[in-house]
């Protein structure tokens, strides 16, 4: 038998969780004084309020190692470990940390973390890639080595609606911020293959990014098989937009087939604040 765990980056709503069987280690977010355990019961549209009331950066916590350790030797065989990139979180590092300790508890137990290099939609991709390859009856080592091969490959790209989170935690200046909400320029991001966050382009307009977020989607699969391909898109407080979004893929996006849409978490939510999509593939 084997299990999957993810810390709660990973966006899955109760209906994929009890598909897949995943384990859940929540990261805890802290806004002023309150403290939100990421366990599948923040009211996501007050928890949004509170971000952009709040005049102080938001601090997450990653899972223990000893949470951790205690996930993975509970598990009823051997265990494969999905976390945010390591470039982004030390929800890796405590993780591998996790491994070790479980190991010593049970030492004949198979346990494999996967660096993400990603987040949100990014680690969704990556459990549901696991589950699938758990169903058609891979091997331990099998399953490891196409997921470490997928994430060589995975594109994540997102566009934020708002850049407020980034201004409080210093990732970009106010002065950036202003110009850009003075002239509605959004930002097209994505991941830069080794697990950090780079900036691709810059539109006027969330229309225009996303409209360039799904081109950029179609010339990274172009030449690729029909329908060969599954998306995970993620979407915070904004259902109406994210069907919008999956509506242009569907358009323009031949290579793409499978369109898993999931709402994000209370930690992806903090990176992709009010209005923001993800898609990975």
């Amino acid at each position: 038998m084997m299990n999957i765990l993810v810390d709660s980056c990973c966006d899955f709503t109760p209906d994929w969780l009890k598909k897949t069987q995943a384990k859940v280690a929540p990261l805890t977010i802290t806004i002023d004084d309150t403290h939100y355990v990421d366990d599948g019961t923040v009211d996501i549209p007050s928890y949004l309020a509170a971000m952009k009331e709040s005049k102080h950066p938001v601090r997450s916590a990653c899972p223990s190692p000893d949470l951790y350790a205690k996930d993975m030797a509970s598990c009823e065989g051997d265990c494969f470990v999905v976390t945010l990139s390591s470039k982004l979180s030390g929800s890796h590092n405590a993780a591998m940390i996790g491994r070790e300790l479980a190991l010593e508890e049970v030492p004949d137990k198979k346990i494999h973390v996967f660096d993400s290099e990603s987040a949100c939609a990014g680690e969704t991709y990556l459990a549901l890639m696991i589950h699938d390859l758990i169903d058609a009856g891979k091997s331990f080592n099998e399953i490891v080595e196409l997921v470490e091969e997928k994430i060589r490959t995975l594109h994540t790209l997102f566009v934020l609606d708002s850049l407020d989170n980034l201004v409080k935690n210093g990732r970009i200046s106010k002065a950036v911020a202003l110009l850009a909400n003075v002239l509605s320029i959004r930002l097209l991001m994505s991941d830069d293959g080794a697990g950090s966050i780079k900036n691709i382009s810059k539109a006027r307009g969330i229309k225009g990014a996303l409209t360039q977020m799904v081109e950029t989607c179609r010339k990274q699969t172009e030449g690729l098989a029909a329908a060969s391909q599954r998306l995970v898109l993620s979407y915070c407080n904004c259902p109406e937009r994210a069907q919008q979004v999956k509506a242009m893929i569907r358009e323009k996006c031949p290579a793409i087939g499978e369109i898993v849409m999931m709402p994000t978490s209370a930690l992806s939510s903090m990176y992709a604040n009010d209005g923001g999509i993800v898609i990975a593939y």
